[in-house]
């Protein structure tokens, strides 16, 4: 097999192939050309160019999360790696396996004036699961140092909790070298086994579960699993169990299942709020979303709050945190509904009775509303195609989809470890490029679509991604946000530069498709959806007035409390 001539680099990628990482995301430069040698070389090795560190970052997170694999990175020296850490901080605090490769100067040239040169050595301390460096060499007597330390980088990544591994590689020139090469490098595989509950922690388990009238289970984000959703069809015919989640935890099969958190609040009056405040939680997942939610628990604490899964970092988001499991949320539901017991609570029932309120109300209201961003998303949501991967930008965009009934045939995902606009469209890019076969759609702020327009500048776009753009000029969510709308900085320093999304498609070869209206609208989706003939990406820019947007929303919330107190 021809490869680099810098055996501890030819060796890196034989065990990253051997480890199951068959992704990599290059972002050319000079000092990294031996490991873009290497893996473009190897056969068993998928590469892809992306030449902007920041969304090649977020292309592999797009890619991991469809395959369900790690990725891994590789860039040049100097500031490039810095330019990685938005999607490294997002990947680590969403429990994403990506393998950062950073090429660097020779040690000895740090601080040196040397181009391109930095301290890269431990850059990404704060956001990092576990961070190593190569030792600076190229001779065969050291290459068993080189493997031990691979291996064990490797071995971090691929162990739960998965998150971001970063290893440093110093490089000494020539760089460019070739040669045939057959090898065997040191594989050392770490026996990994399931985290179980002991005896004791089962027995507090079935005792609280068993003496707790009113239990509550929020499901944060999470990516599809069919095992987690059988199992909680399991607990859902419990009337004691109220379970809320939000689209992004893929778990939509339920009509007992409060799915839209906030609409659901929105109708609990504050005479009602001590009949609705739980005994016990349990949480699992990522994110949530619901600032709404957050503020009901921080305000009404349970007497019990148990976190379940297996994570980087202790968590105590609504304040009251009594326990943490570390293990499943599979294996822990598996126990739970091995817990027989004779259930004295209708509590499940009241929540998902206010949630039946809220949904009537929600679609009252959207009866009696003229064209705007809500408008705009209910349309959008009723217009999907089945089975799609919807991909939720940050902001705006994704508190609006959580407002609306999860489909049962869409998967949902969204960058909600940092909840930053950058890389929304990086990562669903990825993700359609790892997913070929399924048709990917992604909705989008204006602001986010052009910080991250360099995401259509690659070589991989197919017409099996479809981006639907929110134009309001910009901004929206501060003027959904309390208070930032009434600062007089609000019209100059929330609302961007105004930029032309037409023109950006152009550059890229997108198929461009704009709408006004909801007449509009009706006119195009079924162009919009239907295969391009290019077999490229389309576009469509849907525009609403900016003015209007804030207060339309306010008036929902309005609407669902004032019509419940009647």
């Amino acid at each position: 097999m021809q490869t680099t001539n810098i055996s501890h680099i030819a060796h890196l990628v034989e065990i990253c192939t051997q480890r199951g990482i068959k992704n990599v995301v290059l972002s050319p430069g000079s000092r990294n050309a031996p490991l873009i040698i290497a893996f473009d070389e190897h056969p068993e090795i998928k590469t892809y160019l992306v030449h902007d560190e920041r969304c090649a970052a977020f292309f592999a997170i797009g890619i991991s999360e469809s395959l369900k694999q790690p990725v891994a990175i590789c860039c040049t020296s100097g500031s490039a790696p810095l330019n990685y850490a938005p999607a490294i901080a997002e990947a680590y605090y969403r429990s994403i396996p990506i393998l950062v490769l950073t090429a660097d100067r020779p040690v000895a040239l740090i601080d040196q004036g040397d181009g391109q040169t930095i301290r890269q050595k431990n850059i990404f301390h704060n956001f990092i699961k576990a961070e190593f460096e190569l030792p600076d060499f190229s001779v065969l007597a050291d290459l068993k140092l080189s493997d031990k330390i691979i291996n064990d980088a490797i071995n971090n990544l691929i162990t739960k909790p998965s998150a971001p591994v970063h290893i440093n590689i110093p490089l000494n020139e020539p760089l460019y070298g070739i040669t045939e090469v057959s090898f065997i490098p040191e594989i050392h595989n770490l026996p990994v086994a399931e985290k179980v509950l002991s005896k004791a922690e089962k027995e507090n388990i079935e005792g609280v579960w068993k003496n707790s009238k009113k239990k509550l289970i929020l499901v944060g984000q999470l990516p599809p699993d069919p095992n987690l959703a059988e199992l909680l069809l399991g607990i859902v015919n419990d009337p004691s169990v109220a379970i809320l989640l939000e689209n992004t935890s893929n778990l939509t099969n339920f009509q007992k299942i409060v799915h839209c958190i906030d609409r659901t609040l929105a109708v609990i009056s504050d005479d009602e709020v001590t009949s609705f405040k739980p005994d016990l939680i349990i949480t699992i997942g990522g994110a949530i979303i619901s600032k709404k939610i957050k503020t009901f628990f921080r305000s009404n604490k349970p007497k019990v709050n148990w976190r379940i899964g297996e994570y980087l970092f202790e968590e105590d988001t609504y304040q009251s945190l009594t326990r943490s499991f570390d293990c499943s949320a599979n294996y822990f539901f598996g126990f739970i509904n091995s817990i027989s017991y004779v259930p004295d609570s209708n509590f499940g029932n009241q929540w998902k009775q206010k949630d039946f309120t809220a949904q009537k109300l929600h679609e009252d209201y959207l009866k009696s509303i003229k064209f705007s961003d809500l408008k705009a998303f209910e349309w959008i949501i009723e217009t999907l195609p089945e089975n799609v991967n919807l991909h939720m930008g940050n902001s705006s965009v994704v508190r609006y989809c959580q407002l609306f009934n999860p489909i049962s045939s869409v998967h949902y995902f969204s960058n909600r470890g940092v909840s930053g606009i950058d890389g929304s469209t990086s990562t669903a890019v990825g993700f359609s490029v790892a997913n070929s076969k399924k048709l990917n759609v992604l909705i989008s702020g204006d602001v986010s679509f052009f910080y991250d327009s360099n995401a259509l500048w690659n070589n991989y776009l197919t017409g099996n991604l479809r981006i639907i753009v929110i134009n309001n000029g910009g901004g929206g969510i501060f003027q959904i946000l309390e208070g930032s709308s009434t600062v007089k900085q609000a019209p100059i320093f929330f609302s961007p530069y105004k930029a032309d999304i037409e023109s950006i498609c152009k550059a890229f070869s997108i198929n461009y498709f704009a709408a006004g209206s909801e007449a509009n609208l009706d006119e195009i989706v079924e162009s919009f959806y239907s295969e391009q003939n290019n077999n490229r990406p389309a576009l469509l820019e849907v525009q609403t007035f900016a003015g209007s947007n804030a207060q339309v929303l306010k008036d929902y919330f309005d609407f669902l409390r004032n019509s419940n107190l009647k």
